[in-house]
């Protein structure tokens, strides 16, 4: 174990306790500061509960006159269960707040061997004056993460506390050995909580005439029917169903992102908890005005979304499927040099030579061209010559713009990078073999990647992976380190540890929430679940 001291401002020496107070401090958290007295739901945290609770009460035998304790947290760190030996550490626990339904992340108590671990992704010992908040000082704890051997996901932390100012360090194998049986137990639970989601699956999948989705913990399944019908966001929106605890079997209506309306009729699977059959049948048929994925038949296409989103890659993909060679018109370049494009006669030249026409930064026109862009766009006629528009996000579109992308025959809206974050670790990834082809990313550095809200999108991205491979290459080494990265880039929090399910869910909250212009009653409507759950989700996933 490290050793341990101070400087003359009582910060702690130790790099990774450091790391831990300063993240407090930007957190807002005071080291005068007390346990939040609330109590948060924990019933999410039964799974977790039900594999610990034999090992817990194994392990209280052992512990028996010990004076020493066992807290564990879930994976948001609130208090799961307490083993404490001992009326003197029992009063102790009971001063600190430490019971079923508090919060211990970093975040909300400082450094602890309850919080810090989720942070870190290691066991870690905090010996007494480590701690970040003053009335912790008196104990020292050692907290080991528990990870699903399965989904490779975090569990919850289990921590040893005693009143001491150094932790016996007889206690980390102990604490490994019983996070080790926690984790094995957790793993036969998980296998038949899946077999169980299969078996429900493979009773409905045979019915060709219905769309059928299972979800489960990590599971998720789909007939051929509803891998057509449903997107990304579709099976977040499902995952939010199957995230309320009031959880029954029911029928209600369903738009789903493509337009389509749908009765989605929803069933429990017995016996596993956190998991329901779906099956939909379409009630209406999608409206015309549906997006489209666009293609070189479109006559007219209009691309929107932030900048760095693609937009201007996309619409050249699209041209180059014609097979002729395109104009391209970057609207935003013309008006920097004091060229004013004269939209009438490069309409005229595109359809003249039966060129495809790209008007890149459409928004930035005046009224009047744009409305000729539009009258063109309605008259499109030669799937051979496409006019293909691209301009900012459609919800920030001017009326006369507006209006124009309504004419468009096709439309391809794309969303930003803070939106796709099921997606980044691969974008990413991408993007730095095309800088390094014998780079790869580190998880620490796509974990840290994965907290950032990109308001430069893909160009922001790119610029970031440049320094960072830049900074790799200087030290010879071929695996980026969250170091590499720019300072500002580094920061990494609980919800870069989101499995893909809860991204999904995330992406779906933000997505309802955005559609409904943050009014959470509609949102929650939209996505078929109580407001209750909606607040609940929305804290748990940092929306």
């Amino acid at each position: 174990m490290e050793p341990i001291a101070t400087r003359s401002d009582q910060t702690p020496r130790r790099a990774v306790i450091e790391h831990s107070w300063r993240r407090s401090a930007l957190s807002g958290v005071r080291p005068d500061d007390v346990p939040p007295a609330v109590l948060l739901d924990i019933a999410s945290a039964d799974p977790l509960l039900d594999a610990a609770r034999p090992v817990l009460d194994d392990a209280a035998g052992r512990l028996a006159d010990t004076d020493m304790s066992l807290l564990l947290v879930d994976h948001e760190c609130r208090m799961v269960s307490r083993v404490a030996c001992g009326a003197t550490l029992e009063r102790t626990l009971d001063e600190l707040g430490a019971a079923p339904g508090v919060p211990f992340a970093e975040d909300i108590v400082g450094t602890t061997a309850l919080g810090t671990p989720a942070e870190t992704r290691d066991g870690i010992a905090i010996n007494s004056a480590e701690h970040y908040l003053e009335q912790f000082k008196s104990v020292s704890c050692f907290g080991q993460p528990i990870i699903h051997p399965a989904t490779r996901r975090l569990a919850g932390i289990l921590c040893m506390t005693e009143i001491s100012e150094r932790i016996n360090p007889l206690s980390v194998p102990f604490v490994n050995g019983i996070v080790a049986d926690i984790a094995d137990r957790l793993l036969d639970r998980s296998r038949a909580h899946q077999r169980r989601v299969l078996d429900a699956f493979q009773r409905a999948a045979p019915r060709r005439d219905v769309a059928v989705v299972a979800v489960g913990d990590d599971l998720q399944l789909t007939n051929a029917l509803a891998a057509e019908l449903l997107s990304p966001t579709d099976i977040g929106a499902l995952r939010m169903v199957v995230a309320d605890p009031g959880l029954r079997a029911t029928v209600m209506p369903l738009t789903l992102v493509s337009g389509v309306e749908v009765e989605l009729a929803v069933e429990p699977v017995a016996g596993a908890r956190g998991a329901a059959l779906f099956r939909f049948r379409p009630v209406a048929p999608p409206p015309t005005t549906a997006v489209r994925p666009a293609g070189p038949a479109s006559v007219s296409v209009a691309i929107t979304g932030e900048p760095g989103t693609g937009r201007s890659r996309r619409a050249a993909e699209l041209a180059a499927e014609t097979g002729r060679d395109a104009e391209v018109v970057d609207i935003a370049d013309d008006l920097i040099a004091g060229t004013t494009p004269d939209i009438p006669a490069l309409i005229g030249r595109a359809r003249r030579d039966r060129a495809p026409l790209v008007i890149d930064g459409a928004d930035l026109l005046d009224d009047r061209s744009v409305t000729l862009l539009g009258r063109a766009a309605a008259q499109a006629v030669d799937p051979a010559a496409p006019l293909i528009i691209v301009t900012g996000p459609r919800e920030q579109a001017s009326a006369s713009v507006a209006a124009l992308l309504a004419r468009c025959a096709t439309r391809h809206d794309l969303a930003p990078l803070r939106r796709r974050t099921s997606e980044l670790a691969a974008l990413a990834s991408d993007a730095l073999s095309a800088i390094g082809p014998t780079l790869s990313l580190s998880g620490q550095a796509t974990d840290a990647l994965l907290c950032q809200d990109w308001p430069g999108n893909l160009g922001e991205l790119d610029a970031v992976l440049r320094q960072a491979a830049a900074s790799c290459t200087a030290r010879a080494a071929r695996v980026v380190e969250a170091t590499d990265l720019p300072p500002d880039y580094r920061t990494v929090s609980r919800a870069a540890h989101l499995s893909g399910r809860e991204q999904a869910e995330r992406t779906a909250i933000v997505d309802a929430l955005e559609h409904a212009a943050g009014n959470k009653v509609h949102a929650a409507r939209a996505l078929g679940i109580s407001r209750t759950t909606l607040y609940a989700r929305m804290r748990a996933l940092g929306v």
